[in-house]
């Protein structure tokens, strides 16, 4: 029967911002279009001019809440790309390589989202992919027994982590008896036993429906069409009765302790506070408590700063009806973790009892109302944004929270703070470390079985025509940008994006220096240390009245030899010269450097011990020749015997303009940032000849198996690495780009994906890196399995390898790959900071601004038998080193 397709169109009215003093809507109202169709689907289409990019987020409102059985919602993300009764999961996952290989999903307790970033052009490809899904999913028994494996292969990941697993039970301990008490990851009891088609199919037919659906689109797009090509593709999809959502009723708090080992190289220390949901009207001002606790002249920071732990955190995940807060330090092994908590809760009481800084609540607010903008800069960001207000939340837009923090008093926050933050009900959690033993290593080939070559034959389907068309479009890609590169006197190299889709600015900085050629014998890790020293202070501020300074124009700044600034475009002139004032003018105070030299060194003694630092020692020992400089590092007698001279030594050596790239993206022109440059960097000179910065060619690995044995892991983390004798810009580059592309690089349709992941369930995840370079290069593939499945999985990693060096690629195979490539070009322009990282990389390496727009029109000029000849002259199955995470394979 033929349904009347209605649509309900309004106009997003600005947010009542009569409270924020010189901050206006972050979005214009012809720029935001709202639609309701006749069915109950919500749409947002949020205009962004920043690139041709387009983020969809199509938002279920069903999660962990509504599940019978722990992990169901979980398991129902997953099986939504095992296909439909229009789609197939292959064809979802080449579609998904079509379009760059941006997307995926994600399980919250209230919402399910679906994402895709593609090319505006392809819009129409996405919505269609989840117009197929949003009814007749398969949910089969076939493709559940499929995906099972992968699924409890995550649960396995994530239950390998002291913090997850710690959280876990806080989370199990502070909303006992309601539907939070759930993290809805699911169990491998759940999976193996419980959880089946069935289930799966009843829980898609009771929650999968379009009135319980909102779906946010971002992007550069036209509003009004986007809306009637959702219309046209979901309006026909019936609305349906919806269950009813499980009740909350929170029960009385009770303390408790909760204690773990880990294989990490400090102590964790967390208290854990039940704090207000979505709903409350004490939500706003809980938003500005995190700011203040997290601020770095409050006072957890300040056990940091004084040398009392490594690293201070607070953060909340957020229900609706009620949210959880986690203070957490990381400290040195030898500091009693009762000790730490001692110390978090003397912040948290402190505050409660006499209340937080009222200039802290200001710069927090300040901060919170600049971040409207600066979501502008990224158009996944934004759509991001949007979802989490509108689904998540429950407002109308972002502005709402943004309204609400404006309106957020000293006197809220100190209620919040008395309200929540209350020592006597939290629950206190640590995690110490405890050694596994050292690196094993096993003659090549140890312990593996027989070589398996019976691969999962790769499936060719033809898409549909609509997707076809997305191929069609592949053409040789253009230039997005028009970056203007200049040098100046001193030889700071000077690369200026201008964007004016948000009234910011972006500045990242890179000087070229590399430790292991440049440290004097016996100074290793000066140059970590002197980076840590930077923020204690510089010659006008010490540290806490700098980063007043840099609150009071809501910035962020990073220093060290690779530096950042973050900052609203009426206050860039200050933003620069605080940015240099720490760059150029540091401190570097002598009881600051006993603090921080002291911390680095209880780092260092605690990283001896630390699987994932013995790993990564052992495989650069095992890929280096001896005596190579990237196989120097710092050890307890290096850090131990640096002075504050060494340090200023290192800096006035390798601090140096002309090994300097700045790269400014942003509201600014060419010359006036040219301007500021000159005007803060200038003055800046190199002392003596330039450095040596790039690594000598390095041989051809041997092979070697390593393996580490972490405390508490579930599961195995494998490595398979080689140095490569192909370096950037040598013919068979592009070949090679395109066969790891094709191998596992980074998509759902890469064949090790599909034959590791989706047709064995052998791991959760997998994929492959080509790293080429300027004097060395390198692969890796690397995945994660249970330690049973990770000897059968790595044979069959190796399998995929060998067929692609001995069988030719099918021409459609390949056209596919040069898709996914070329789109690739036109989503890394799709945030101010992705533009702004891929110029520095290619000014700071002296490549052509525009390298990966010629890197594309190169690739599309191979051929398939070139693809097998650059994998099979340059990927070596038996050469790789083998490095094993873990819990070791049989």
């Amino acid at each position: 029967m033929e349904r009347m397709r209605r649509v309900c169109l309004t106009l997003l009215l600005a947010a009542c911002m009569g409270s924020m003093a010189g901050v206006a809507p972050a979005h214009a109202q012809s720029d935001v279009l709202r639609a309701t169709l006749h069915n109950g689907l919500r749409v947002i289409v949020v205009r962004d001019r920043l690139a041709p990019v387009v983020t969809s987020m199509l938002n279920y409102e069903v999660g962990s809440n509504d599940e019978s059985i722990t992990g169901l919602a979980h398991a129902q993300e997953h099986m939504m790309f095992r296909g439909s009764a229009s789609l197939s999961a292959n064809q979802l996952a080449e579609i998904g390589a079509l379009l760059g290989g941006d997307y995926d999903a994600d399980t919250q307790d209230r919402v399910t989202q679906y994402f895709y970033a593609a090319p505006a052009r392809d819009l129409d490809v996405v919505l269609h992919v989840e117009a197929t899904r949003a009814e007749g999913l398969l949910d089969s028994q076939q493709a559940w027994n499929e995906e099972r494996g992968a699924i409890e292969q995550e649960v396995t990941q994530d239950n390998s982590h002291a913090d997850y697993r710690l959280q876990a039970q806080a989370q199990a301990l502070l909303f006992a008896g309601t539907p939070y008490a759930d993290p809805g990851l699911g169990t491998l009891e759940s999976f193996g036993k419980h959880i089946q088609a069935r289930q799966l199919q009843a829980f898609y037919r009771a929650w999968y429906h379009p009135n319980n659906a909102t779906l946010i689109v971002a992007g550069d797009v036209e509003p009004a069409a986007v809306v009637a090509e959702v219309e046209r593709l979901f309006a026909g999809i019936p609305a349906a009765p919806l269950p009813a959502r499980r009740s909350v009723h929170l029960r009385k708090l009770v303390p408790a302790v909760l204690k773990d080992t880990s294989d990490q190289p400090y102590t964790l220390a967390q208290v854990y506070y039940r704090m207000p949901g979505y709903r409350s009207r004490d939500y706003a001002a809980a938003v500005v408590l995190n700011d203040v606790l997290n601020s770095q002249r409050g006072a957890l920071y300040a056990l940091v700063a004084s040398g009392r732990a490594f690293e201070a955190d607070f953060g909340q995940q957020t229900f609706m009806e009620a949210g959880m807060g986690a203070a957490e330090l990381h400290v040195a092994p030898s500091v009693r973790p009762q000790q730490a908590i001692t110390w978090i809760k003397a912040v948290a009481g402190d505050y409660r009892a006499h209340g937080v800084p009222a200039a802290l609540v200001e710069a927090a607010k300040r901060a919170e109302l600049a971040q409207a903008h600066f979501k502008r800069n990224s158009i996944e960001g934004l759509a991001q944004q949007w979802s989490q207000a509108v689904a998540i939340e429950g407002r109308s837009s972002p502005d709402d929270d943004v309204a609400a923090i404006s309106a957020v008093s000293v006197a809220d926050v100190n209620r919040v703070a008395r309200t929540y933050l209350d020592n006597a009900t939290a629950l206190v959690a640590y995690a110490v470390p405890k050694s596994a033993g050292g690196v094993h290593e096993a003659a090549p080939g140890a312990g593996k079985a027989a070589e398996q070559n019976a691969l999962v034959p790769s499936k060719t389907e033809p898409l549909p025509d609509w997707a076809e068309g997305a191929l069609a479009r592949t053409s040789t890609p253009h230039a997005l940008l028009a970056p203007v590169e200049m040098t100046l006197a001193n030889g700071i190299k000077l690369v200026v994006q201008r964007e004016t889709v948000s009234p910011t600015v972006v500045v990242r900085g890179l000087i070229k220096t590399n430790p292991g050629l440049q440290e004097a014998p016996h100074k290793e890790g000066v140059a970590t240390l002197t980076a840590t020293l930077l923020p204690y202070g510089t010659a006008t501020y010490d540290r806490l009245q700098y980063q007043a300074q840099l609150d009071a124009i809501a910035a962020s700044v990073a220093t060290g030899t690779s530096f950042s600034l973050d900052v609203l475009a009426a206050a860039f002139d200050r933003g620069m010269q605080l940015l240099a004032d720490d760059e150029l003018h540091p401190a570097l105070h002598a009881a600051a450097f006993a603090t921080v030299k002291q911390q680095e060194y209880q780092d260092v003694v605690a990283r001896q011990h630390a699987p994932s630092h013995l790993a990564g020692e052992a495989l650069r020992r095992a890929l280096l020749p001896q005596g190579d400089p990237g196989t120097r590092t710092a050890t307890p007698q290096s850090v131990g015997g640096l002075t504050l001279d060494d340090v200023r030594a290192w800096y006035h050596a390798a601090y140096r303009p002309d090994m300097t790239t700045i790269v400014v993206t942003g509201d600014v022109t060419p010359e006036q940032a040219r301007a500021e440059v000159e005007k803060w960097f200038g003055a800046w000179r190199a002392q003596g000849p330039k450095p040596v910065v790039d690594d000598p060619p390095v041989p051809q690995n041997a092979a070697k198996d390593l393996q580490i044995a972490a405390t508490g892991r579930l599961q195995d983390e494998v490595y398979l690495v080689e140095t490569l004798g192909l370096l950037r810009g040598e013919p068979q580059a592009p070949a090679l780009r395109l066969a790891d592309a094709i191998l596992g690089g980074g998509t759902f349709a890469s064949d090790l994906y599909q034959n590791l992941r989706v047709s064995s369930s052998l791991v959760y995840f997998v994929g492959s890196d080509l790293t080429l370079g300027k004097t060395r290069s390198q692969f890796t593939i690397a995945f994660g399995a249970m330690p049973a499945s990770a000897g059968a999985a790595q044979r069959l990693a190796l399998a995929t390898l060998r067929r692609i060096q001995e069988q030719v690629v099918s021409e459609q195979r390949l056209t596919h790959a040069k898709a996914t490539l070329l789109n690739g070009v036109t989503l890394n322009a799709g945030s101010y900071q992705g533009v702004a990282e891929q110029l520095l990389g290619y000014a700071a390496e002296g490549q052509p601004l525009d390298e990966d727009v010629i890197e594309a029109t190169r690739a599309l000029a191979v051929t398939p038998a070139q693809v097998r000849a650059a994998a099979a002259a340059w990927l070596r199955p038996d050469g790789f080193v083998r490095v094993v995470i873990g819990p070791a394979p049989p």
